[in-house]
């Protein structure tokens, strides 16, 4: 386990792409800031002194990983958070809400050649952003926004990567603790929601998350997985 830290980055997730082979694994790389920083289908990262962080995972490699370990990612991110605020939930397949304001995107890479080479976890988890772009403002939060004070992100990135790292470790030995903490915190399950598909706009009911890490969806009275990478949710589910 190892935490490096750089003022600038074009992205922590470049980075590791670049360097993997050189690093070990459970390395975790910081950044003050990040110019080429982005999100899920290649949105841009707005920052600010927030923590801008990914993980590096070299061993016990399967690309079938991704989606579960999307999953484990944000279930070791809410209880981190739990410490510094209530009313934290989970957006499959990789957002953390607070009072349906974003406050943490998570996204996954891998790279692969004959076989997985690395996974990489990238995150940003707003915590002393203040002043947000006027197209966030109702759609975004963080930490210094919830509570009106500063925190170390320093010591949350610790925390992060000690947390993930036994949680990893869990996962590995079959411990589903992480699905339980998704489920019981999730702001889609038993919701009615709108998402998009082949350029088309669908309507269904969420029924469940699975082990699997794709959601259940009943659609027209038929139950249905769908896994992330399948379907793009709306933010206007009820």
């Amino acid at each position: 386990m190892n935490l490096l830290y750089f003022d600038t980055l074009p992205s922590t997730n470049l980075y590791l792409k670049e360097n993997y082979q050189t690093l070990e694994h459970l390395t975790a790389v910081v950044a003050k800031h990040q110019t080429a920083g982005r999100g899920r289908l290649g949105r841009d990262w707005c920052d600010s002194d927030d923590l801008l962080m990914s993980i590096l995972l070299k061993n016990d490699l399967d690309s079938n990983y991704l989606d579960s370990l999307s999953l484990v990612i944000c279930a070791t991110i809410y209880n981190v958070l739990s410490k510094y605020t209530t009313g934290l939930e989970i957006k499959w397949p990789n957002d953390i809400l607070y009072k349906g304001k974003k406050i943490c995107g998570i996204l996954l890479e891998s790279v692969i050649s004959n076989h997985v080479e690395c996974l990489i976890i990238g995150f940003g988890i707003n915590i002393n952003h203040y002043d947000f772009p006027y197209e966030l403002k109702n759609k975004a939060t963080s930490l210094s926004i919830i509570n009106e004070k500063t925190y170390d992100v320093k010591k949350i990135a610790q925390e992060v990567l000690i947390a993930f790292t036994n949680d990893f470790e869990k996962y590995l030995q079959g411990n589903k603790e992480y699905l339980t903490i998704c489920k019981n915190n999730s702001c889609l399950i038993g919701k009615k929601i709108k998402y998009q598909e082949n350029e088309k706009e669908q309507e269904a009911e969420v029924v469940d998350i699975l082990d699997n890490g794709y959601i259940l969806l009943k659609i027209n009275n038929e139950l249905v997985e769908k896994r992330c990478g399948e379907i793009t949710l709306h933010n206007n589910f009820y």
